[in-house]
């Protein structure tokens, strides 16, 4: 548009000095100038369409990724259930050998044997994802999931407080699922590499915002957090770093969330708050 504006001033300027019509070089420039807009136009619509193409990829492959993890999950639960009918069968019939026999040393053998090893396996991280019905976002639920089983296949336990049905509102679901992933991933990055393994999520709500808090054990009795939100900057490593500036880059669109860091006695915490619009 400078352009345009310019040249017609050059214009004006040459048919004042030499007294000659410029009507067809205008005419000619404005054809030029609807030309290139129409062009500006369809390329700030491929942009946008592609942008929309990447985050709408980037969602497919978050969910099929969370959905292998969910599956060979319930695999896992279907082989449990399918042990614990096994041993049942067998609790059964031992136990009617005790009474056949009035036998109570067999039937205690049997209860020591089955019964409490079933309860302790009942009793695993592996059946407690029930925890996560309270999420109403089906993507948030799957990230959750896939990411506490992947916790405690490396030996982390993983406590999860979602105390009451909840629905995110105030961010973009992509957004809130890229910052809760690289969260996530941090959590479980800093916990593995200490003596007892944790990390603790926890997202509830009250009248006037959302709060989502993850926290994890650290090798170290504190860590720095003024600085690891810049790019590159990390205590665990360059991509740490670019996952965290990427965090920052998200949070700077929403004036209405506010993350909060801290670190102290052997433990770091993200808190973010999303207060719900009016």
């Amino acid at each position: 548009m400078f352009g345009y504006t310019l040249l017609l001033q050059i214009l004006m300027y040459l048919e004042n000095t030499t007294h000659s019509s410029t009507l067809e070089l205008r005419k000619l420039c404005v054809v030029i100038s609807l030309v290139l807009f129409f062009i500006m136009i369809v390329f700030l619509d491929r942009n946008i369409r592609e942008m929309i193409q990447g985050q709408l990829d980037f969602q497919k492959n978050l969910q099929l990724e969370n959905l292998y993890t969910y599956n060979k999950h319930i695999e896992g639960l279907y082989n449990s259930v399918r042990s614990f009918r096994h041993d049942y069968s067998n609790l059964l019939v031992t136990l009617r050998l005790g009474i056949d026999k009035d036998d109570m040393d067999i039937v205690k053998e049997a209860y020591d044997s089955v019964l409490q090893e079933s309860d302790k396996r009942l009793n695993t991280r592996n059946f407690d994802l029930a925890r996560l019905v309270n999420i109403q976002d089906n993507t948030l639920k799957s990230l959750l999931s896939a990411k506490v089983l992947q916790a405690e296949e490396e030996g982390i336990e993983a406590q999860i407080s979602i105390p009451e049905p909840i629905h995110l509102i105030g961010m973009e679901t992509l957004d809130f699922i890229i910052v809760t992933s690289i969260f996530l991933d941090n959590a479980i990055e800093g916990a593995i590499q200490t003596q007892n393994p944790k990390i603790t999520i926890s997202f509830w709500e009250d009248h006037r915002s959302q709060l989502l808090s993850i926290s994890n054990t650290i090798s170290e009795e504190k860590t720095e957090t003024k600085t690891i939100f810049e790019r590159g900057v990390s205590n665990k490593g360059r991509e740490r770093g670019i996952g965290l500036a990427n965090v920052t880059e998200i949070l700077d669109n929403y004036i209405n969330v506010n993350l909060e860091t801290q670190s102290n006695n052997f433990s770091f915490t993200q808190q973010l708050t999303i207060t719900k619009k009016a």
